[in-house]
């Protein structure tokens, strides 16, 4: 448990493992040293500050040790060196100066921090140092401290603690450099009895690895190209979760896997609405992209092989066309000597065909086939995605038309109501807007839909007041005097633009469901005294009350006209 507790702790890594060893290994033996450097002092009647640097830098190595624990060993390192220097300094500075045994100290920090952080933070604490000396020396000669005198006794003392502690990392210096090169020794009496027994296997195996080459070229090829497809199908994975159209998709897909698989030919046949046929939508040849042009459709059941895969869903492969009744003699495509077609599918249903087609006889091997109908696979899903997408895009818009529509009505309806336009604010008094106030800065706010600023003598920030894509009003700000705007003052004006903008929108809303609330009620109540009498002249009567009643007194004529009697207009 006590060996456990004092042990470093164990990292993944063997440069940390190598850090943690040194500077658990520094710390503890400082900690002790410290200690024992402290006794002299914990007696005296009168606190020495000595006491409290000693004190100050056993905590810091501390520290050091639980950062280490924690996994922090850069930190634990950097902690110790730029502490550590800093409380040298003090003690030198409080103590004998630049005398200071402490001093040599400086030179444990810098190998230890050329050991656990970098050559360059080394340098940097050696170039520290000689600095301080510089100016301890500085300090006395100009008689700014006054050195303490220690005795032989004291002096051997810190002198043998510092030696101590730079011996201590000589040590673990030496021992890791011994430990390593016993490691390379041994990695190398390993290595040349790796080489002997290699050169013993290389002379009995060559006649056999000669007789080998041709099946490692051949499976390194289809390694590659295997690589080559799964990569294909891990890009194609990612095409399904990109929000694209079925038009931008198509082209990329069918790019993508005949780069990837090297085929002649690759086309992506989409099923018609009626399900009469099969439509190609994209390829990659100069032959499908002049079937393309021309609208190229295959009849489902009665076309080719792709016609054959459309009708059954199942996958087709004719390794020799000649050899296949169902192939079908495209002059577009003269080259072809295999083909194979898979579906794509949705659930049960065939939503189209990955056709592939290859200049070369037995183009397709029986791993083609799997990787390539996981490909078909992954292709259905990118094109249902973007399906998907495009109709939840359309419904959008159409959401947003519907939106923008009911509010701009019912924006036109409300505003008739207001009696007030606006408000203006000039010298602290508020007077209310019967009619437009309109200046060339304030038209160009509306007009260009952004905010104007024009700096100078009578400042001026026109911004405009949107709802949604409308622009419904303009807030204006002049300054009388000379003035120049802030980037702080537009943004608060602009966020106070946006803040009325959606207060307006609520209120908008909120009025316009009211309003809408208030006609309901009408209607209502009218239906209801209406429908309360089955006598013909009553329910005319009560219709033509009611409707002048809530019209204000209007004129209200209800009559019901024969259908062979003609309409009076006078």
């Amino acid at each position: 448990m006590i060996r456990r507790f004092f042990s470093p702790p164990v990292f993944e890594n063997d440069e940390d493992n190598f850090k943690a060893k040194f500077i658990n290994g520094f710390a503890w033996i400082v900690i002790a040293l410290l200690a024992f450097a402290t006794i002299p002092y914990i007696n005296k009647t009168a606190v020495d500050f000595t006491l409290i640097v000693l004190s100050s830098l056993i905590a810091v190595m501390l520290v050091a040790l639980y950062l280490l624990r924690k996994g922090m060993v850069s930190a634990s390192g950097m902690l110790i060196v730029i502490l550590g220097w800093i409380g040298l300094g003090v003690q030198a500075y409080t103590a004998d100066g630049v005398r200071d045994v402490v001093i040599m100290a400086y030179i444990a920090l810098g190998l230890l921090a050329s050991i656990v952080v970098s050559r360059l933070w080394s340098g940097a604490v050696i170039v520290a140092s000689i600095g301080a000396i510089w100016v301890l020396a500085f300090l006395e000669v100009n008689k700014y401290i006054t050195p303490r005198v220690q005795g032989p006794i004291e002096f051997s003392r810190d002198l043998s603690l510092v030696f101590l502690a730079i011996t201590a990392l000589i040590i673990f210096s030496t021992t890791s450099l011994r430990d390593a090169i016993a490691r390379a020794n041994k990695s190398e009496a390993s290595l040349r009895a790796s080489n002997q027994s290699l050169q013993e296997l290389n002379q009995n195996l060559e006649s056999r690895v000669a007789s080998r080459t041709t099946e490692l070229e051949v499976a390194n090829q289809r390694n590659e190209r295997r690589a080559q497809q799964f990569e294909a199908i891990a890009q194609v994975a990612r095409a399904t979760t990109a929000n694209q159209n079925l038009e931008t998709i198509l082209p990329n897909l069918v790019s993508l896997i005949s780069k990837q698989f090297g085929f002649y030919h690759a086309g992506l046949f989409l099923i018609d609405e009626k399900r009469e046929f099969a439509e190609l939508r994209a390829t990659n040849s100069e032959g499908g992209k002049r079937m393309l042009a021309r609208g190229h459709k295959l009849g489902i059941g009665q076309s080719g092989i792709v016609g054959f895969v459309s009708a059954t869903g199942k996958p087709r492969i004719a390794l020799d066309v000649g050899a296949d009744a169902a192939f079908f003699n495209n002059p577009d495509l003269p080259d072809t000597h295999s083909e194979m077609a898979l579906p794509l599918q949705a659930g049960d249903q065939v939503i189209g065909v990955l056709d592939i087609q290859s200049i070369a006889s037995n183009a397709f091997q029986e791993e083609d086939i799997e990787v390539l109908a996981t490909l078909a696979d992954q292709v259905s899903i990118a094109i249902q995605n973007s399906r998907s997408y495009e109709i939840s895009q359309a419904l959008l818009n159409e959401a947003q038309k519907t939106s923008s529509a009911f509010l701009r009505e019912s924006w036109r309806v409300l505003q008739t109501q207001e009696e007030s336009i606006g408000y203006q604010i000039t010298d602290d008094k508020l007077t209310s807007l019967s009619k437009p106030i309109t200046s060339a800065q304030i038209k160009k706010a509306i007009t260009g839909k952004v905010t104007v600023k024009e700096s100078g003598e009578n400042a001026t920030l026109a911004i405009p007041i949107r709802l949604r894509d409308q622009v419904i009003g303009v807030m204006d700000i002049r300054v009388p005097d000379e003035h120049e705007w802030d980037p702080d003052e537009i943004d608060v004006a602009e966020a106070v633009a946006e803040r009325l903008s959606l207060a307006l929108e609520a209120s908008l809303l909120l009025k316009s469901t009211k309003r809408q609330a208030e006609i309901e009620r009408i209607t209502t109540d009218i239906s209801t005294k209406i429908g309360a009498t089955t006598q013909f002249s009553s329910i005319l009567r009560t219709a033509a009350e009611e409707l002048s009643r809530v019209l204000g007194g209007s004129e209200v004529l209800v009559q019901i006209q024969s259908p062979n009697s003609a309409i009076d207009t006078n």
